[in-house]
């Protein structure tokens, strides 16, 4: 038989969920709850759980605490996550071992493999799968160690591994998940600051030989803490050598998400060191104090609450952000601001480095390849669209490709502002359609992005320059090394440099058979 241990606060969205997975085939069921003031101990009760409630101590003493203190009577305990489910699959595996005397099974623990559900879809890749958790243990022969965030279990004799998979889904949406990972950074940069000043309480040891576990610890205490950009190395692990970008779009904003809250780690520890300086003696209690008040300010009750001032200032705030938007339309930004936001600055990084190297150095006819990379980035590219792989984009999200469009050799697709190519266009071996320039009226040179529009069956001759801000009308062609900054009629033929409309161009035959570039 198997009891099970469910810790919670404020879960009534998850907890029916895990409740229903260990309903009807377990023996007792423990809530611990930590001063919920939702449904979640209704919820529990009704579901015939055994209610706890017990005062926070943190991730790994709350749960060492049950342990130590609840009437667990299986030989059997498995503890499970309020946002967790046990599947069908890995019920009956459990059973199955539970079902064998308990001094017949060599092993104290089991590791279960769990997958991610982000924003509604399954993450197979970006490092967190698999997922192997200790949860399945011998009663007392298992307790965690005491560490603020990331604790792992310590397990008194051999572990092993089941085969089957356990869920992992918080329903309460992304509001919570960021805070609760806002929680995390600040416990993980006071754990790394003060890892030297506070004694050792049975923690797992780094070691570069040892376990899995041993391994990462001794890199995340040695070597992690002196890497530079470490939110960045942290998404490049991520997305490309954990394959993130095979979770397509998820992945990648499932990265982005992973890699900010290093960032803002990293940012919290600096801040420690800062306040550390600040202080003429230093002392343990005092900055985690300090830190705590800085990150969580106390609210006195008698003074307004910070929503009811947020609310009181909407109007206000409302009115500033207008006024903001418009100064960014009249007013160029000077010459040493830059235009692009801090996010645009780090995709565009991203994008650098995907594109000069699992989209340039990808094999000829993978188009299908490319376009995935593209829409990944937040390109809009139909269906049969045909993209060489020396072809330079240099900004995906800007860049709208309709059906059956073609996108020849050193091609440039220069969208520093929009460019949108219809259908069964041909853009031609170094043709370059530049939607960037320059102000050149103002000494602050501030950047333009007018948009560039091809309708559909337009061809771009090879390395002819369409200028910024220019609209080529729907059949026309522009000749080989020709220029255009004007809009094009439709149906033309255009040569020269600037090109004046020459002939009209008459199309025979399907969309469909226009040649390869």
């Amino acid at each position: 038989m198997l009891d099970v241990l469910i810790q919670t606060f404020n879960e009534e969205q998850n907890l029916p969920h895990a409740l229903a997975s260990v309903a009807g085939w377990t023996g007792r069921v423990f809530v611990v709850d930590s001063g919920s003031t939702d449904r979640t101990l209704e919820i529990a009760r009704a579901s015939g759980a055994t209610v706890v409630e017990h005062a926070w101590e943190g991730y790994a003493r709350q749960k060492n605490w049950a342990l130590d203190n609840l009437p667990f009577e299986s030989p059997w305990v498995m503890i499970l996550d309020a946002d967790e489910a046990i599947t069908p699959q890995l019920r009956r595996e459990i059973e199955q071992l539970c079902a064998r005397p308990a001094d017949s099974v060599p092993q104290s623990g089991f590791y279960i493999n769990r997958y991610l559900l982000f924003l509604g879809k399954r993450i197979r890749h970006c490092g967190y799968f698999p997922s192997w958790n200790l949860r399945l243990f011998k009663r007392g022969k298992a307790r965690y160690e005491d560490r603020p965030v990331h604790e792992h279990m310590i397990v008194d004799g051999p572990q092993g591994f089941l085969k089957h998979l356990l869920e992992h889904n918080d329903r309460r949406g992304l509001e919570h998940y960021i805070a609760k990972h806002n929680r995390y950074s600040t416990l993980e940069a006071e754990t790394l600051y003060f890892a030297h000043s506070l004694p050792d309480r049975n923690l797992i040891k780094p070691d570069a030989f040892g376990s899995s576990v041993e391994r990462r610890r001794f890199f995340k205490t040695h070597i992690y803490p002196r890497l530079p950009a470490k939110w960045l190395g942290r998404f490049l692990w991520m997305y490309f050598l954990k394959l993130g970008f095979l979770d397509g779009m998820t992945g990648l904003r499932f990265c982005l998400l992973i890699s900010s809250h290093e960032l803002i780690t990293s940012l919290k520890l600096y801040e420690l060191k800062q306040r550390a300086k600040e202080t003429a003696h230093p002392n343990i209690d005092t900055l985690k104090t300090n830190h705590q008040q800085l990150i969580e300010p106390p609210v006195s009750p008698s003074s307004p609450s910070p929503l009811t001032d947020e609310f009181s200032s909407l109007d206000l705030r409302l009115s500033n952000e207008i006024q903001n938007q418009k100064s960014k339309i009249e007013t160029p930004p000077s010459r040493h601001q830059s235009p692009w936001s801090t996010m645009e600055k780090i995709k565009r990084v991203i994008w650098m480095i995907t594109r000069a190297t699992l989209f340039r150095h990808s094999f000829h006819n993978w188009y299908g390849w490319r376009r995935f990379l593209l829409r990944g980035f937040g390109a809009k590219v139909g269906k049969g669209v045909r993209i060489r792989p020396s072809a330079t984009i240099e900004i995906p999200w800007n860049l709208s490709i309709d059906d059956g469009a073609i996108i020849g050799d050193h091609a440039i697709l220069y969208s520093l502002g929009k460019i949108t190519i219809g259908r069964h266009c041909v853009i031609s071996q170094y043709a370059h359609l530049c939607a960037g320039t320059h102000d050149h009226s103002q000494r602050s040179f501030p950047l333009l992005r007018p948009p560039i529009v091809l309708e559909e069956d337009v061809w771009i001759a090879a390395d002819a320059f369409v200028g910024p801000g220019v609209t080529i009308g729907a059949r026309s062609l522009l000749g080989a090394r020709g220029s255009v900054f004007k809009d094009l009629p439709p149906g033309i033929i255009a040569t020269g440099n600037p090109p004046p409309p020459n002939k009209p161009r008459l199309l025979e035959g399907a969309p469909d058979q226009i040649p390869d570039a």
